[in-house]
């Protein structure tokens, strides 16, 4: 491009500026693109250069879509020069897309909405994709609309970056879920020790996997005399004899006597250099190396110091924020083990042992919820990114946010968890409502629908068509479906499938989960709900697990006024497990519970009905509109909402659809004209389009008046969201046929 003048520059200047301003002046170096600018008082010069060195674009369109003015912003967002931007209509760089929303946001505004917000995908002159963030409204010239001013800002690179978020979250929650199985694992070989040295192996295979670890130290704290004694030692992939070890006395500079003292973990990145000047012992084989970083955590039970882990490692800074939350949840799972260990070898009374051994129980599975169910993806996500410093105020401010709203999510998923050991003694509060059931099962299926996909298994799930209301905590039930469909994914082979069925018995109903895995043994299968047991309980097994899911599913169940059973052939032949609660007697009773049309419309079950159906909704009434549009957008229709028949009609001429849903009484032209107009409009697909009424004229009379005009389908107020979802995939199911 050839370099311009100054007073070319100058004039640019200003056309920009009186652009953005919503005026023109009458003399212009381009005519054409003159005739189509908003007309602008001129402006001052700083003013002009705040417009032309903005870093968002500034521009201006006629009614038509056509670029009247943009500042300089744009030669370097999209390619293109401001020359080749002036006359040059938004259809040419929006992807088809965004041109119909720009449209769309086009119509809002001359609809009378003051501002559109919203977002497009452009093509620049190269060929790359970006994204704007577009704020506009129109201008005006004595009151009459003669076009658009807006701002548009480059939002591509957040887009990158949320995607990088949504990847980070991604492996994280794949490393935590191998977290998870290796804790469960852990705590299964823990529980079912009977000797410290079982406990202190497991504990180091555990290690050895989950963190950097060269060598492994475990000792007893003895609080009498304090001092530890070392009773395990294990480095070079060989364990250390340490019997003949001296106990050591506690004090407050060794990391382990700090461990002891303060109840923390202490992290020591250079290891050599902060012991140095204080008595060491080598223990093992001497190599040559030395440790230059160590993890040393306090082992506790009912806040009482049992012993400490120490882990070292040859490399220096070794130990990141999630070794020490592996390491914790270890450390806690071992301190319950030694301390049942310990229990198992005293002598005292069985009244006494007993109580303290279920006492140790609770404290176990207490420990094991607290960690097992933490929702660390999110804050570990966020939390890497803010400590890269590569987010911006904006993302930055947006991560803590997040952050916060997890910590508090953790909070409350702990105290729920924590309320699960309440159930064994029969004091947990449920939070009890009318609920349906389909959300639930569909919750609890999204939740392990990956670790299937991960397998190759295929769930299978069939519904009723009408939906199953009951009384009950719907976060507990959903636990329990979780806890069925998670268990047979995971004794189920790859290849294999599960199938969920919910089926209406009398004035109960019924969920069954199905599946093609091992089975289970006829003589292990009376005990399959007891706590604490499962078929295989080896060091060998190969599925992971604590043994209580099946005992807590029982419970809940049990408390909801159900009942669960366990079926199967035998081993290799599948499982079947079922569970029935009592439904609500009333579904009039059920809206006379609820009320609210936002809480019906989460319990909806048609979504596969409607999935993908364009939907036009014509009603005047807005809170009738709001609430039918989110109720058919929950079942996946894809819907348009109009507030008149005149924009009903403007509707038709951009998109199509598949059925129209109209109100009958309205303002100016009644649902009548709309349906008229629409079999007379022209176009053949309007002529044969489903259309469905609703309206509060009730009366038989006013049924046959709507089918007559053209409707194929009458529902009178108040609607049963259900029934009209029904309607419209009846409708449109017919038309297809």
């Amino acid at each position: 491009m050839m370099p311009e003048d100054p007073k070319s520059e100058n004039a640019q200047d200003e056309r920009a500026t009186t652009a953005a301003a919503g005026e023109s002046e009458s003399t212009a170096p381009n005519p054409s693109a003159e005739r189509a600018r908003l007309d602008v008082a001129p402006v001052d010069g700083h003013y002009r250069n705040l417009v032309e060195n903005a870093n968002d674009i500034l521009f201006t369109l006629d009614l038509a879509g056509n670029m009247t003015s943009i500042n300089r912003a744009a030669e370097w967002i999209t390619g293109y020069s401001q020359t080749e931007l002036l006359g040059m209509n938004m259809s040419e760089f929006l992807t088809p897309e965004s041109a119909s929303s720009a449209r769309q946001m086009m119509e809002r505004k001359l609809a009378g909405e003051e501002r559109t917000h919203y977002e497009v995908d452009v093509r620049t002159k190269d060929g790359r994709p970006l994204t704007l963030e577009i704020n506009s409204r129109l201008a005006l010239e004595d009151g009459v609309p003669v076009g658009v001013q807006g701002v548009a800002r480059d939002i591509s690179q957040r887009r990158r970056t949320e995607e990088a978020l949504r990847e980070a979250d991604q492996r994280a929650l794949f490393a935590y879920e191998r977290l998870l199985e290796r804790i469960s694992s852990l705590a299964q070989a823990l529980g079912a020790a009977r000797e410290l040295v079982t406990i202190f192996r497991a504990l180091r295979d555990f290690t050895v996997v989950s963190v950097p670890c060269d060598g492994l130290f475990i000792s007893l704290y003895d609080p009498i005399l304090d001092v530890r004694v070392a009773c395990y030692g294990w480095g070079d992939n060989q364990e250390i004899e340490t019997s003949e070890l001296p106990p050591m006395p506690v004090t407050s500079l060794g990391p382990n006597g700090r461990a002891v003292r303060t109840g923390q973990v202490i992290i020591t990145d250079d290891y050599m250099r902060a012991t140095q000047g204080r008595p060491s012992v080598i223990v093992g084989p001497d190599n040559g190396l030395r440790p230059q970083a160590s993890l040393a955590l306090p082992m506790a039970v009912m806040g009482r110091i049992v012993g400490t882990i120490e882990v070292q490692s040859y490399q220096k800074a070794a130990f990141r924020d999630e070794h020490v939350t592996a390491m914790r949840m270890a450390a806690n799972l071992t301190a319950v083990a030694i301390e049942n260990v310990r229990l198992l070898e005293r002598e005292s009374s069985a009244r006494a042992a007993a109580e303290d051994s279920n006492r140790l129980k609770d404290e176990f599975l207490a420990t094991v919820s607290h960690e097992l169910r933490t929702p660390l993806t999110a804050i570990l996500g966020w939390s890497r990114m803010l400590a890269n410093g590569s987010l911006e105020d904006s993302m930055a401010a947006k991560a803590i946010e997040t952050i916060v709203r997890n910590a508090k999510a953790q909070s409350q998923i702990i105290d729920d968890i924590l309320d699960v050991s309440r159930v064994i003694t029969g004091k947990l509060y449920l939070d009890l409502q009318p609920i349906e059931l389909a959300p639930v099962i569909e919750a609890a299926i999204n939740v392990v629908r990956p670790t299937a996909e991960a397998k190759g298994i295929h769930i299978q799930i069939d519904l009723e068509p009408r939906p199953a209301v009951v009384m009950g905590d719907p976060n507990r039930l959903q636990q329990v479906i979780w806890n069925l469909v998670s268990n047979a994914i995971k004794f189920t082979p790859s290849g294999g499938s599960v199938k969920l069925t919910m089926l209406e018995i009398g004035s109960r109903v019924e969920i069954k989960v199905s599946d093609s895995g091992q089975g289970i043994n006829r003589d292990f299968l009376p005990f399959v709900f007891d706590r604490f047991r499962q078929a295989d309980s080896t060091s060998t097994r190969q599925h992971g697990g604590l043994g209580l899911g099946l005992s807590i599913a029982r419970h809940l169940v049990e408390i909801h006024g159900g009942t669960i059973t366990a079926e199967s052939a035998g081993e290799g032949k599948g499982a079947t497990f079922s569970f029935s609660v009592p439904l609500i007697a009333s579904r009039t009773t059920l809206r006379q519970q609820v009320g609210s049309g936002e809480e019906i419309s989460d319990r909806l079950t048609h979504k596969s009905r409607l999935s993908g159906i364009r939907v036009l909704l014509v009603d005047d009434d807005e809170d009738t509109l709001d609430l039918l549009r989110a109720a058919l957008t929950q079942t996946n229709a894809v819907v348009t909402a109009a507030s008149s028949a005149k924009e009903a009609m403007k509707a038709f001429k951009v998109a199509e659809f598949d059925v129209v849903v109209s109100d009958i009484a309205m303002p100016g032209e009644d649902g009548y004209q709309l349906i008229k107009r629409i079999r007379t409009s022209g176009f053949d697909r309007n002529r044969s389009i489903p259309a469905v009424a609703i309206t509060a004229y009730a009366k038989e009379e006013d049924r046959g008046k709507a089918l007559s005009a053209g409707y194929q389908t009458y529902l009178a107020k108040p609607i049963e969201l259900s029934e009209l979802v029904t309607a419209i995939a009846k409708a449109v199911e017919n038309s297809r046929e």
